[in-house]
């Protein structure tokens, strides 16, 4: 159940995902195989296309997988390799801070208007509160992976460790590779 709730970002991306994946293969086969496309097949993947990109960006910041440059930090040790990195988390977190604010009179704006999509009548508000959610989702995993930045130096000041780890698993991904290619 925890690894469940460490990665709910990610678990939901990717149902919204399949639920698109599945409605527009349907709609493809209603379209060309029986002559009768599904009409609200359209507007309810924009909505789930946009929920698994915003879940997917939450759980990229969770795994450390969003984008950065790598090539700068990696040529500091480890003590000015945590700074920089806990810097890009905070710069990460005002980017947060900022669309959080520039989104929330729009989603108010819908709520209060009460706009509704065009053919499945959903109420546009109910997937736009999506994104402020989600923005606050990040900004709270950013600061776990910069107080897991400060741990993680704490107990490795030298890096040696996090080295050792590094090279035993692209050992091991060595060895996968070889014994792969020798049953082939």
């Amino acid at each position: 159940m925890k690894k469940v709730l460490n990665n709910f970002e990610v678990y939901i991306g990717t149902v919204c995902s399949l639920a698109m994946v599945c409605i527009l293969f349907a709609n493809v086969i209603g379209r060309y195989v029986l002559s009768n496309s599904i009409k609200w097949a359209e507007e309810v993947c924009l909505m789930l296309f946009i929920l698994s990109i915003y879940f997917g960006a939450a759980g990229a910041v969770r795994t450390r997988q969003h984008l950065r440059l790598d090539i700068l930090i990696s040529r500091f040790k480890p003590k000015g390799r945590m700074i920089l990195e806990i810097i890009d988390n905070c710069i990460f977190m005002a980017f947060n801070g900022i669309m959080l604010f520039g989104i929330m009179p729009l989603v108010m704006q819908l709520y209060n208007n009460g706009t509704a999509a065009a053919v499945t009548g959903i109420p546009k508000f109910a997937i736009y509160i999506w994104l402020p959610i989600l923005f606050i989702v990040m900004v709270i995993r950013l600061v776990q992976d910069s107080i897991q930045r400060v741990k993680d130096y704490q107990d490795d000041p030298t890096g040696e460790k996090k080295a050792a780890a590094e090279l035993a698993a692209m050992q091991a991904m060595m060895v996968e590779e070889t014994d792969g290619k020798d049953g082939e």
